[in-house]
């Protein structure tokens, strides 16, 4: 099954918004074999990186993707056996070091938002990934 770790720098959201993320993560686990590890810093969240996986930062300046974009670079990844880690973090974002590391730099969108949103709103984008792959109703 394949794999995707879910690397979050800071605290997750509380509350609602926790119960939201617990719902997809759950949900996931029905195409991945899903993980969310939390880390108070950068550096002990990239040495958890498991070696040869396909490392992807959520960074305001990255890549914008439509979701069927991503629902297909995704379904690459699984066809190539890749591992999938991908870094969520903290609130002053991430070091120049780490996003060269990475083989994605992927946004979410141009507008900033706060560290609890962008962490529902990934979730939500990749358990929609997975349904547009599987052709679920989902997906609309």
């Amino acid at each position: 099954m394949f794999k995707i770790t879910l690397l979050t720098i800071g605290d997750l959201p509380r509350g609602p918004l926790f119960e939201v993320g617990d719902e997809f993560r759950r949900r996931l686990g029905q195409f991945s074999q899903f993980e969310h590890r939390v880390y108070k810093n950068e550096t002990d969240a990239i040495a958890s990186i498991p070696k040869g996986s396909f490392f992807v930062v959520l960074e305001a300046t990255g890549k914008n993707m439509t979701s069927d974009a991503f629902a297909k670079r995704i379904e690459q990844l699984v066809d190539e056996g890749h591992h999938l880690s991908i870094l969520l973090g903290g609130p002053f974002g991430l070091t120049e070091d780490t996003k060269h590391r990475a083989n994605l730099l992927l946004s979410l969108s141009p507008m900033t938002t706060t560290h609890d949103i962008a962490h529902i709103f990934f979730l939500e984008q990749l358990y929609r990934a997975f349904t547009i792959m599987k052709g679920k109703a989902y997906h609309y």
